[in-house]
């Protein structure tokens, strides 16, 4: 029998008060008026054009306190990493001397990134150095097929991060190290990235690309013409892109 009388337990309304806590705090954060670095990799054009503009997303696809909270994790273990390396005997450098981290700027400044940090030294056997270093924390389902397959293939947005912030970083020279943990069950994968001109430039065309277009007042294609492709049934903004032509 059904209990219409069933009060939230406490996880239900302690979590529920953290979470309006996290999202009323969001609310008061200003949108960044730039095209994010780690975001260019993303295939579709339109998108990136809606986060450039910083477009309302749809109604039911606001960042829930959940997913704040998912965010942070990113921080935490980008922390704890950071940590751990160093007791490693690598001389990581994450922030400059007023605690900020590195921060590049391009295309008249609508374009920035900032990296988690720069290897200057260590063990020889994992130099040269200097060397980019990025770093995730990933669900296993997403981490599993990138230590299969390699970040290429399965995370063409985080490679391209990679490959963006080697050439803005002036750090094309020595291969990055891109590090993602599983959150799950707290493994390390690593896996070397040398710079990718051609890819750097597909990108840095795209970001131009963009910019123009969002200017000029132009829509720039979707990604796809079918509403009920599983990729943009995933977008914050579907209902709003296929609502246009």
């Amino acid at each position: 029998m059904i209990d219409f009388n069933r009060k939230p337990n406490v996880s239900e309304k302690l979590n529920g008060r953290i979470d309006k806590a996290l999202e009323i705090e969001q609310s008061f954060q200003s949108a960044r008026n730039y095209l994010g670095g780690s975001r260019i990799g993303v295939e579709c054009e339109r998108a990136l054009q809606y986060e450039f503009t910083k477009t309302s997303v749809d109604l039911d696809k606001d960042f829930s306190g959940r997913i704040i909270r998912v965010f942070a994790r990113g921080h935490w273990v980008e922390e704890y990493m950071v940590e751990i390396l160093k007791k490693s005997g690598f001389g990581l450098v994450s922030v400059d001397e007023n605690g900020n981290q590195f921060e590049f700027e391009a295309h008249e400044g609508y374009v920035k990134g900032h990296c988690d940090g720069v290897f200057v030294s260590g063990p020889d056997e994992f130099g040269p150095y200097p060397r980019l270093w990025e770093n995730k924390g990933l669900m296993q389902k997403y981490f599993l097929p990138i230590v299969k397959h390699g970040l290429e293939i399965k995370s063409p947005v985080y490679y391209g991060q990679c490959q963006y912030y080697m050439k803005k970083f002036n750090l094309t020279e020595n291969p990055a190290l891109f590090s993602v943990v599983n959150m799950n069950t707290m493994e390390i994968y690593w896996e070397e990235l040398p710079f990718n001109s051609g890819f750097f430039d597909m990108l840095d065309a795209k970001a131009a690309r963009i910019i123009a277009a969002c200017w000029a007042g132009e829509l720039l294609p979707r990604m796809s013409q079918k509403a009920d492709f599983f990729k943009c049934k995933q977008c914050n903004w579907h209902d709003r892109c296929f609502s246009k032509r």
